[in-house]
């Protein structure tokens, strides 16, 4: 084999399949240790940091466009977030500064991935979560439901993990067969996190699904919005015993946890506002009463904007939005809704640490490039 095709052979297919490995196997904090830093994540740095090498070393020219994330870190939060920990600032983090940085590292490593190799790392995703199902099926009591604590301490980030491998999946898997297959098995894993917002996503992702057939048939929409009005209008007159705004309120009160989510919120938003442009640094500035007690807002664009101000929720993302806007133009409304149903995810959890987040980032971002490119995205 000559050497130029033992090199196409590991930056398209090998080292994106380990990545694809190594992204899911970070979310198990059974295997990686309750902090991070351990193993996995040194694994998944290091394989970035070799395909990069190889990358380079063939000549590749890299758009950096998609490294302003790490920039802004480099030159801004970080020196904001050591000197707010010198003065001993509740709240002020190192270690979510380098997670951060990590992030963006694989954020700008994933928006220069091809097509060929977006397509690897989504069969390595695919392979270690079929071993996983596989597991889980066999194992777990579904005669008693509930919530899976498997490999990870916390479900909700199965659920991350899985919305971020679907979306993966639904830009990536052009057969009809195996990206049905690839999102039962996602969905499947997502499930077992019993996750109130997972469910919630997976329902905006099923509306946005059928968009384009209901285009192609407008009469039809139009008659679907009519009934559907009349239905939401005539339910609580006929039912008054049973309505509908009843379960609603009752979701909505167990999802917001006796209030704690709106208060977290609104002190997040307090604790950005003594500091709207550039915010606090890497951290924590929420609170249960009052901000700056060292708790997350659990959304992660108020924990952004409290972190690094109006610029790093800008540079975060307008390419989620633009990208958001692309798959709308080209009628992939499954990408779409998954992709929404993911950033919906995310505002009922700070999500900015974990590298799937990146992952759906850099996605988003090499779509756009690709585009300006002209190239044919995989979508």
């Amino acid at each position: 084999m000559k050497p130029v095709n033992i090199f196409i052979a590991l930056s398209d297919y090998v080292l994106p399949f380990i990545i694809g490995l190594l992204l899911i196997a970070n979310s198990f904090t059974s295997l990686r240790g309750i902090s991070a830093g351990g193993p996995i994540e040194g694994l998944l740095f290091l394989t970035l940091f070799i395909f990069v090498f190889y990358k380079a070393l063939n000549g590749f020219t890299f758009n950096f466009q998609a490294s302003l994330p790490l920039l802004y870190l480099i030159v801004f939060m970080t020196p904001l977030t050591l000197l707010n920990s010198y003065h001993e600032i509740l709240g002020s983090s190192t270690r979510t500064l380098l997670a951060l940085i990590f992030g963006a590292m694989t954020g700008f490593v994933l928006a220069n991935f091809t097509i060929s190799q977006k397509k690897s790392l989504s069969y390595g995703i695919l392979f270690i979560l079929i071993i996983v199902v596989w597991i889980v099926l066999r194992e777990y009591d579904f005669g008693t439901l509930q919530r899976l604590i498997f490999l990870s301490n916390n479900p909700n980030q199965i659920a991350l993990y899985s919305l971020g491998a679907m979306f993966i999946f639904s830009v990536t898997f052009e057969r009809p067969l195996v990206l049905f297959l690839s999102l039962c098995i996602a969905t499947i894993y997502g499930y077992l996190a019993l996750s109130d917002s997972f469910f919630l996503a997976l329902v905006i992702a099923l509306f946005f699904a059928p968009i384009k057939f209901f285009f192609q048939v407008k009469s039809l929409l139009i008659l679907l919005i009519f009934w559907s009005i009349l239905i939401l209008i005539a339910w609580p007159l006929l039912l008054p015993n049973n309505s509908y705004i009843e379960p609603l309120f009752s979701l909505w009160s167990n999802a917001d946890e006796g209030g704690a989510r709106v208060t977290l919120i609104l002190n997040g938003i307090n604790a950005w506002l003594t500091s709207p442009l550039f915010g606090h640094g890497a951290g924590a500035f929420s609170g249960l009463t009052v901000e700056f007690q060292r708790f997350e807002a659990h959304n992660t664009p108020i924990d952004f904007l409290t972190m690094g101000g109006i610029p790093w929720v800008l540079i975060i993302y307008i390419p989620i939005f633009i990208y958001m806007k692309k798959l709308f133009q080209q009628g992939n409304f499954l990408s779409l809704g998954l992709l929404i149903g993911f950033f919906i995810f995310s505002t009922f959890h700070f999500v900015g640490r974990h590298p799937i987040f990146w992952v759906v980032w850099g996605f988003c971002m090499s779509g756009i490039l690709h585009v300006k490119r002209g190239e044919k995205c995989a979508e």
